[in-house]
Parts: structure tokens; C-alpha cells; sequence
């Protein structure tokens, strides 16, 4: 029990880690895309951008962590996966302020379909290494 606990901590951290060393990075990127005082930027290119790779970094960071948490529970199913994405819904709403606006929504639905996507491959994984075994 304690183990199956420790893998969605683990998960968790895992994704949030992911996610803010992405985040630092397309940051520095995107900052790097602006002009200076007399330049003009073009600010809706650069949010279109920011918004598409952030969206990218946050589905890759939930794969990983769910992966990460199905290797580590021992057992081979589904919910140790999708709790850790929920848990990743919760933090990403106590960041946001609760805030429920359709692009939040949007956002918790994807945090855990690829939650849902890190535990199937994860289980397909833990299947095969049991297979050859």
C-alpha cells in the first residue's frame, strides 16, 4: 500500500518536474523571440506559439509521470495513473485559482487523457516485461 502511495508521489513529482523545467525553457525561448524598445513584436505569434508548447509540455510531462507511476505501483491497472493525473488537475487548479473558464477545462481534460495514455503504456509495458520473464 505504501508502495502504491510512494508511485503517484513519485508520478506527481515527476510531471511537475517535467513541467516547470519545460515551462523555464519555453519561457527563455519565447523571450528570447522579443525585440527590443523601438521593435515591433508580434505578440499574437509569439502567445499562438506559447500556448500550442505549453500544451505539448504538459502532455508529455503527464505521460511521463503516469508512466512513472504505473512502473513503480504494484499493480497493473489504471488508477494509480489516473489518480496521479488527478492530482495534477488539483495543483494545476490551486494555480489557477480555481478558475473554471472553457480553457481550464480543456486543460484538466487533457492533463488526464494523457494521464490516461502515460498508464496504458505503462501497463503495456509492466505486461511485456512479465511476458519475458
Amino acid at each position: 500500500m505504501i508502495r502504491n502511495f510512494l508511485s503517484v508521489v513519485a508520478g506527481v513529482l515527476t510531471a511537475s518536474l517535467l513541467f516547470g523545467i519545460g515551462g523555464l525553457i519555453l519561457l527563455l525561448t519565447q523571450l528570447n523571440k522579443i525585440k527590443g524598445h523601438g521593435e515591433e513584436t508580434d505578440a499574437e505569434r509569439i502567445a499562438s506559439s506559447f500556448t500550442l508548447f505549453s500544451i505539448l509540455i504538459i502532455v508529455i510531462a503527464m505521460i511521463t509521470g503516469a508512466f512513472v507511476t504505473v512502473m513503480i505501483s504494484t499493480r497493473k491497472d489504471l488508477a494509480h495513473g489516473l489518480i496521479a493525473g488527478l492530482v495534477c488537475c488539483l495543483l494545476f487548479a490551486y494555480i489557477t485559482e480555481f478558475d473554471m473558464t472553457t480553457d481550464t477545462i480543456v486543460l484538466y481534460l487533457i492533463i488526464m487523457l494523457a494521464a490516461a495514455t502515460g498508464s496504458f503504456i505503462g501497463i503495456r509495458t509492466k505486461k511485456k516485461k512479465q511476458l519475458q520473464s
